[in-house]
Formats: C-alpha cells, sequence, structure tokens
C-alpha cells in the first residue's frame, strides 16, 4: 500500500539514495537533487515542498519537490519527480504529481523543465500524458544536443 506525506528529515537518506538510483540523472543532477531536498527538508521557507510516497510505511517508493517561483502570482515550479525503478510503472508518479496538483489548487500554473534528449522520452511522454503542455524550447540549453523543455499546466 502506498502512503503519501510530507517528506521528514528521517527521510533525508532513503531519498538521497532514492536519487542514486535513477540511471536518467546525470552526476550533476543528482547532486543537484540532493541539495535541493537538503535545503527542502530543511525548511519550506527555502522555497520547497517535498511530498514522499511510502510503500507499506517502510520503504521510499518517489518523491516529488516543488516550490513557489519568486516574485509570481500563482506560479509554481516541479523541481524534481523520481520513483524507486523495482517500483516504476506502477502509478505513483501520477498519485505524486496529482497531489501536488491537489495540494496548489485550482488557477495555479505549473512550470516543468526536462532535456530533449531520447533518455528523457519516458517524463515527456509523462507530463504530456497528465496534460502539460509545451511552453517553449530552448536550443542546446544544457549542452551541445541537448535542448530544454519547459512544459507548464493550468490547474
Amino acid at each position: 500500500m502506498i502512503t503519501l506525506r510530507t517528506a521528514l528529515g528521517s527521510d533525508r537518506d532513503q531519498l538521497f539514495a532514492l536519487v542514486d538510483t535513477i540511471d536518467n540523472f546525470n552526476e550533476g543532477e543528482k547532486e543537484l537533487a540532493r541539495e535541493v531536498i537538503h535545503d527542502g527538508l530543511a525548511s519550506e521557507k527555502n522555497g520547497y515542498h517535498i511530498l514522499v510516497a511510502v510503500d507499506n510505511n517502510v520503504s521510499l517508493a518517489g518523491f516529488i519537490c516543488y516550490g513557489p517561483i519568486p516574485i509570481t502570482v500563482k506560479r509554481w515550479d516541479m523541481y524534481w519527480i523520481a520513483v524507486a525503478p523495482q517500483v516504476g510503472r506502477q502509478g505513483i508518479g501520477t498519485l505524486l504529481l496529482e497531489a501536488m496538483e491537489k495540494t496548489l489548487g485550482k488557477g495555479v500554473r505549473i512550470y516543468v523543465d526536462t532535456s530533449a534528449t531520447a533518455s528523457y522520452n519516458k517524463a515527456r511522454s509523462f507530463y504530456e500524458r497528465h496534460g502539460y503542455q509545451v511552453a517553449c524550447v530552448l536550443p542546446e540549453f544544457y549542452g551541445e544536443g541537448d535542448d530544454k523543455v519547459v512544459y507548464w499546466k493550468e490547474l
């Protein structure tokens, strides 16, 4: 059984371990994810909110991290979403995404940045299946041959 809840300081090691299992994340992305998780667990005042999916109240099955975009009104970034590979494709990502959207409520616009490389095809498909639309593509943003795709969704 999957339970969703706000991340706790005691989740830090499991969150870091989960980040390390995501093959799609390069080392720089993993390091950034750990920094964001660290800041989010320290205080929501740092601008990061983290929800976790816990399998049978024991192991961390996934997480989503999001936060308000400074100097905007009802605009939020979804920074990270990850599901443990051993429980992937079981709807946990959808549960996390829907929980974030429900928490944020109507009239909020969410933005998601991702890579246009083939290794992110599943991520882009996931966002599109959940009603996110491409806002723009920034050519070679992450490096040569690696465009940034920005998605958005109005709740």
